[in-house]
């Protein structure tokens, strides 16, 4: 199951109570796993997706540091993300690094020496 940090688009908070009981709290950020649930509240643009994060994430753990961020929520999803981030170890394929070489096809001579 994909997990999701997401939020509400409001101040109000959102219970699947399909899946999990999972929820998504009123003014904070929360783990969630992505369900249909989910999906259609994205649909109806009640929910905004922040990232995709790696299957052992949670929302205790999202908690934890929301309280060492001493309220910062900025911070606190920086950290989280850089240790529970999907990008933070899968790279995507399709993504390259750019080549450091000129792209000049007539390079001066001083380059050459």
């Amino acid at each position: 199951m994909i997990k999701l940090l997401a939020e509400t688009k409001g101040s109000f908070q959102l219970h699947d109570l399909a899946h999990k009981g999972q929820r998504i709290h009123a003014r904070r950020p929360s783990v969630v796993d992505n369900s249909h649930f989910i999906q259609d509240r994205i649909g109806r643009d009640q929910v905004r997706i922040i990232a995709e994060l790696k299957p052992e994430a949670t929302d205790a753990d999202f908690v934890g540091y929301m309280k060492e961020s001493d309220g910062d929520m900025q911070l606190a999803i920086d950290a989280f993300l850089a240790e529970f981030g999907k990008e933070a170890v899968d790279a995507p394929e399709g993504k390259k690094k750019r080549s450091t070489k000129s792209k000049n096809p007539n390079p001066t001579p001083e380059a050459d020496a």
